[in-house]
């Protein structure tokens, strides 16, 4: 019977049949424990195959993965390493059988196939490379194998510099199939028991790897409900207990309010945080209203138009400040991360010192004196803006375009 996938309750992932299965792949006898959890937490069966040394044993296991498997039913690889390079070269191949193998996730492989191959259309494929941190620029071998007059000619590898493809992501243009550079970081940024392991590219390497796994068996999670009850609990209703409900156990969840570094990490921190210093502290005014929100394969990004009376403290936006009875608009972005259907974490961003203008906290004429200058290129107002800001992003025709620019 083919997989079927629908939500549960709660918009989660749950499975009509058999869960789909993802096989990790690596040199090693054990693997990074973590990362099999992740997987594991995203409603996948999780086996783990140990490459050993390779070879045509490892080779004719890899093509017997899906036999057993009946009609309809289909597997996900994600490979590391030296095993990412057999995996790609394996499955480059046009005669492999690969009618099971619906993903095909390679990180920081030795080699990788031609950069003109085009992969067959039955399975989604996706390369993670490691552009490699100052000192040590690694390389990657890249196999070809010459065509003439339709005759295949012996394989050969050459050794390329890993280079920094295009964009701030590291797409690398030039190679037809999915693939990336992550700046910075060695092979192994991936794997958790590492000292090579960087958190920053793995939370994007697992975003793009994440989404390739769910297009590949063509599984949809509604992560917006989640997200539209937690904000209902903080902004609205004020249940602690339903609003906790929706974070994750592990990994451990936090909150970032990014301008005043409050928030907190681990579900007693977010529990006192919440009960003692936000639920208690929103000013009967506190409006808010979306104005654009992207959602992802883990994360939603909302960007949001929020305006209060400051008529009482509110320690997570002005920490230690008494009421001003001013009024505020301000615009805020709030990046919100996913683990098995919960929220992991969210980071909030906005312009503070707007806020503390608004609030009559900074004065834009009061400018320094080493930067007022005895010349006209003396500076004579500090650039900050204020509820102005906000109501531009509303109506981009509610204010003009830079004022603050003196020669426009």
């Amino acid at each position: 019977m083919a997989q079927q996938f629908l939500a549960d309750r709660n918009g989660w992932l749950s499975f009509r049949s058999s869960t789909p299965v993802l096989y990790i792949t690596a040199e090693d006898e054990d693997f990074d424990i973590e990362t099999m959890k992740a997987w594991r937490d995203e409603g996948f069966i999780v086996e783990y195959i140990p490459m050993g040394k390779g070879g045509k044993q490892y080779v004719q296991m890899l093509h017997k993965l899906g036999d057993k498997m009946g009609i309809g039913e289909r597997y996900a690889i994600v490979a590391f390493g030296d095993a990412a390079a057999i995996c790609l070269d394996v499955y480059s191949e046009p005669k492999t059988a690969t009618s099971k193998l619906c993903s095909l996730i390679a990180y920081y492989p030795s080699s990788i196939p031609d950069t003109r191959h085009r992969f067959t259309s039955s399975f989604r494929v996706l390369v993670h490379l490691a552009e490699g941190t100052a000192g040590n620029e690694p390389t990657v071998g890249v196999t070809r194998r010459p065509e003439v007059l339709g005759i295949q000619g012996k394989r050969r590898t050459v050794q390329k510099r890993v280079t920094h493809g295009i964009g701030a992501g590291g797409l690398q243009d030039k190679i037809v199939y999915p693939c990336f550079t992550y700046e910075g970081v060695d092979a192994g940024f991936a794997e958790h028991d590492l000292d090579e392991y960087d958190a920053v590219a793995d939370a994007i390497a697992w975003s793009r790897s994440l989404s390739t796994v769910r297009k590949g068996f063509s599984a949809e999670v509604d992560l917006e409900r989640v997200w539209e009850e937690n904000e209902e609990q903080k902004y609205r209703g004020k249940s602690i207990n339903k609003l906790l409900e929706t974070y994750t156990k592990s990994p451990v969840p936090y909150i970032n309010f990014t301008p005043t570094m409050t928030g907190g990490s681990g579900r007693p921190d977010l529990e006192r945080f919440y009960r003692d210093y936000f639920l208690r502290s929103s000013p009967p005014s506190l409006h808010m209203r979306l104005i654009s929100r992207t959602i992802g394969v883990d994360r939603i990004v909302d960007e949001l138009y929020i305006n209060f009376k400051h008529t009482c403290e509110m320690p997570w936006i002005l920490p230690g400040i008494i009421p001003t009875n001013e009024k505020v608009e301000i615009v805020i972005v709030s990046i919100v991360v996913f683990r098995a259907g919960k929220v992991w974490c969210e980071r909030v961003y906005w312009d503070q010192a707007s806020v503390l203008f608004q609030v009559g906290l900074l004065d834009p004429e009061e400018v320094p004196e080493k930067f007022k200058g005895k010349n006209e290129e003396g500076l004579e107002m500090l650039p900050v803006s204020g509820s102005e800001a906000a109501r531009k992003v509303m109506n981009v025709e509610a204010e003009d375009f830079n004022d603050m620019i003196d020669d426009w």
